[in-house]
């Protein structure tokens, strides 16, 4: 229960519009059609509410290896990266396999909810820090950002020239009737200094049809920049079932994708109710995406004896909170995207356990 993808059959309509392109029986190069785009801007304007002129849409390779592209086109070996931790840590392993310099502003725990450390991130900024990574949605903590705390994080990394690098892959996933917003569309300064990566492939559960991913830059010259990287490198061309899967999930009436969101919602009250920390371990409720991040600093254990207790001794297999960063001691993070039973079975043994 560790993955971060969900345990579902893929849409029906996704899968359908790749077994009528199959039946083409011509899998040979292709270009990315404009329906691509439109399909992208389309579910953006609709669901989001972020109104986006087809070219600032781009495909992209991925959005961990389009943020590293991003690492690439606008900052040196040596730069400074700011990440928020506890957050996926990718972020902070692929840039310092770049050469970057990962500097971490931990974010605020504060009455059972997690908060951006706005003052902290003042202390941080020198010359040579370029870029700043948002998770919006934040994975693990499960926060969907509210439109002041982005539109004041654009106003401070701006006041800092600093880039912000979104990524807002569990976008699509938001719970309990919250609503996403995109980073870019905050403010005139959040457009200028962002660029937002996106993907079908959480919501949709498509995440092996690789490189299914977009990215959206409103300002002219980062995109033209991103998009030189991106050609040098020659990672500009989609995949024919990328083409279809993303036209599929876009265009489609959401009826399949709210029908899962109502489920996992249902899972996490499930999580909530049986975790509630009168054994040592409190479930936090998520505002968006399928994964439940868990408070077992109660229990008093050793990190490496909290996750022997979850993968060896209870035989539920979970991710290491520490893993995360800073802040994430103590805690752990578990996907409860798969059926019920599944779930129920996992808190018996936890429990048991414990």
């Amino acid at each position: 229960m560790w993955i971060a993808d969900m345990d579902f059959r893929t849409a029906p309509y996704v899968s359908e519009a790749m077994r009528r392109r199959l039946d083409r029986d011509v899998l040979g190069y292709t270009y990315g059609p404009d329906e691509f785009f439109e399909a992208i801007a389309g579910w953006e304007k609709t669901r989001h509410g972020f109104d986006v002129p087809t070219e600032w849409v781009e495909y992209c390779p991925g959005v961990i290896a389009s943020i590293c592209q991003a690492y690439l086109t606008f900052s040196e070996p040596g730069d400074k990266v700011i990440v928020q931790p506890p957050v996926y840590d990718p972020f902070k392993s692929y840039a310092e396999r770049l050469g970057r310099v990962v500097t971490d502003n931990p974010l605020i725990f504060r009455d059972g909810r997690y908060e951006m450390d706005f003052e902290g991130l003042e202390r941080l900024f020198d010359a040579r820090t370029k870029i700043l990574v948002l998770c919006n949605p934040h994975n693990p903590v499960g926060i969907v950002w509210p439109q002041e705390t982005l539109a004041r994080l654009a106003e401070i990394c701006d006041r800092h020239g600093v880039i912000v690098l979104s990524d807002e892959i569990h976008g699509d996933l938001t719970l309990y009737g919250r609503h996403h917003i995109p980073f870019c569309s905050v403010s005139e300064t959040a457009a200028r200094i962002g660029i937002g990566f996106g993907s079908p492939t959480k919501a949709f559960n498509i995440p092996g049809i690789t490189g299914t991913a977009y990215c959206i830059i409103p300002d002219p010259e980062k995109r033209e920049r991103f998009h030189a990287t991106l050609e040098n490198c020659k990672n500009r061309e989609a995949s024919i079932f990328t083409i279809e899967a993303t036209i599929a999930a876009y265009t489609h009436e959401p009826d399949w994708l709210e029908a899962v969101k109502h489920y996992i919602e249902d899972n996490i009250e499930t999580v909530v109710s049986a975790l509630d920390g009168s054994d040592g371990i409190r479930a936090i409720r998520p505002e968006a995406s399928f994964l439940v991040w868990l408070d077992c600093r109660a229990l008093n254990l050793p990190q490496d004896a909290l996750i022997d207790l979850f993968n060896e001794k209870a035989g539920v297999v979970v991710n290491n909170g520490a893993g995360y960063g800073p802040g994430g001691e103590g805690f752990v993070r578990l996907n409860v995207g798969c059926p019920r039973s599944i779930v129920e079975e996992a808190l018996s043994r936890i429990r048991k356990v414990i």
